[in-house]
């Protein structure tokens, strides 16, 4: 074997491409359509195959979909980790959780999924709510760790990061959802999270 052989990528095995692209198109048509219209037919359309191999992958629509929330879930928790922040003072530390946080749950893409979610919820099978909810305690997660880490003395981290994430979330995500314009600068964000984050440690009147 040559060294260009040892050091060649080895290709994607053709099951794997083949449920990399029906995931690629199922995000599409979810995204477009919601859960409830959105038709496995007009996915195969897309991604190429077939309707059987389609099933044998995720088992149904609902399958298809938890793998498409799971994909687009495991990506916001990576985009919203931000860089060691150990060695930094609490508030930056939050600020600069905040801030992925918040870009990311102003996104496009993160809306869509949201209003699906919302709009759509109550017709998901309850393996798929589970899994919602699951989702949303790794978000939580990811605040409580840096709460642990910097030793803040709360009763409850994972109480307390919830706090702040609806802080966070506040008004320009629900703005943002009703109205697709919406739209907010990067100043605007910072000074958002600075304040959302000096109310959640000191309370309301030191923001004044």
């Amino acid at each position: 074997m040559t060294e260009e052989s040892e050091g060649a990528p080895r290709p994607i095995d053709r099951g794997v491409a083949r449920r990399q692209a029906f995931m690629r198109a199922a995000r599409e048509v979810f995204l477009e359509q919601g859960f409830e219209a959105a038709s496995v037919n007009e996915v195969v359309r897309r991604a190429g195959g077939s309707l059987a191999t389609l099933y044998a992958q995720f088992g149904n629509k609902a399958g298809l979909f938890a793998a498409v929330l799971q994909d687009h879930h495991e990506a916001f928790i990576e985009q919203m980790k931000p860089d060691v922040v150990d060695h930094l003072p609490l508030d930056q530390a939050l600020g600069a959780v905040g801030e992925k946080f918040t870009r990311n749950l102003l996104s496009r893409d993160n809306l869509a999924v949201f209003r699906i979610l919302i709009g759509e919820g109550r017709k998901f099978p309850e393996e798929l709510q589970r899994y919602v909810r699951a989702s949303a305690d790794q978000v939580v997660a990811v605040v409580a760790n840096v709460l642990a880490q910097h030793k803040v003395p709360v009763a409850d981290h994972a109480a307390s990061a919830s706090l702040l994430l609806e802080l966070l979330r506040s008004r320009h995500h629900y703005r943002a959802l009703i109205d697709p314009s919406y739209a907010i600068t990067d100043e605007q964000l910072s000074q958002h999270v600075a304040n959302a984050v000096r109310i959640f440690l000191h309370g309301v009147l030191s923001a004044r």
